[in-house]
């Protein structure tokens, strides 16, 4: 292989490749953020912008007749000349590996080889069905790809929006109007994914009928109170009994008229038996009528649902 500077003219039409896209352009972009040259292949026609084409396309409209270039000359394979771009722009954040896996794709390298040779130098396993799932990124709206990005997330952690395939519009709308983070909406997809499958019904169908579609949508002063409400359709759908229990206990609690200086705890999963009591009394009459309804029959009612 060999690799010589040249000054490239930004004259005329450009030339794409298969990696042009890399690396993944950043909606905080700014030129002249790299300092490094592009990088361009000289192939038996042409030559052809490697990476950075957004910033060779900067310069075009700078109006600089040139730019400087690593120029890739006489490789000797098409794995050669992915591994060394592989190794020009590590670290390669995951939209880049995605990127650069449907490239080499594009140019014809077979799967095991691709799997075996380029997914470790990318930092990935080494096994063929991690091709769909890296692939399957580049599905994703532009708004949860650049997501992965500034949250630096794994493949396994990315790949939760696989649950919701088909519905990514509707993930994208609920992380944006929400502003909720990765694991809450990663809670939320396999959730719905689960019980949609147990229900044998379609994801959509299951999120509208847990009350959760909607919410993509509805405007919320604190998204503290939306992680809330989504935490209880959730436990809702998912444990309607124990729900159902939380609610029979809360209304037997508010019949047997507690003083307002006590208060009452239990474990909402109903795990750990009993209840948690903790009052306040400010004197000896206090204090009477205090024990006095921890001792009625009304308050007693609350262990039929513990």
């Amino acid at each position: 292989m060999k690799i010589t500077v040249k000054e490239l003219t930004t004259v005329g039409p450009t030339i794409h490749s298969s990696f042009s896209a890399l690396p993944y352009q950043r909606d905080d972009f700014k030129q002249g953020k790299l300092s490094r040259p592009i990088l361009a292949y000289q192939s038996t026609s042409c030559i052809k912008i490697v990476g950075d084409i957004h910033r060779f396309q900067a310069d075009q409209e700078a109006g600089k007749p040139t730019v400087p270039v690593y120029l890739i000359e006489d490789t000797d394979s098409t794995l050669e000349l992915i591994q060394l771009v592989i190794e020009y722009y590590s670290p390669m954040n995951l939209m880049d590996k995605a990127l650069l896996t449907r490239a080499a794709i594009d140019l014809g390298v077979p799967r095991p080889i691709l799997a075996g040779r380029i997914l470790p130098a990318l930092e990935l396993a080494p096994r063929e069905k991690l091709i769909d799932q890296v692939l399957f990124l580049l599905k994703l709206p532009n708004s949860l790809q650049t997501f992965i990005i500034d949250k630096d997330l794994s493949l396994k952690r990315a790949l939760i929006f696989q649950r919701a395939e088909g519905h990514l519009e509707w993930v994208e709308r609920f992380i944006t109007n929400l502003k909720i983070g990765i694991n809450m909406t990663a809670e939320i997809i396999q959730n719905v994914w689960e019980m949609s499958k147990n229900d044998d019904v379609d994801f959509k169908t299951k999120a509208e009928e847990m009350g959760l579609w909607e919410m993509a949508d509805t405007p919320y002063e604190d998204n503290r109170l939306a992680v809330l409400e989504i935490r209880e359709k959730i436990n809702k759908a998912r444990f309607p009994s124990l729900n159902q229990a939380g609610v029979d206990l809360s209304e037997t609690l508010e019949a047997a008229q507690l003083p307002d200086s006590m208060k009452v705890k239990w474990d909402p999963y109903f795990e750990q038996q009993g209840v948690q009591i903790a009052f306040h009394a400010k004197d000896e009459e206090d204090l009477e009528h205090s024990l006095e309804k921890l001792n009625s029959p009304a308050f007693k009612n609350i262990f039929k649902h513990i």
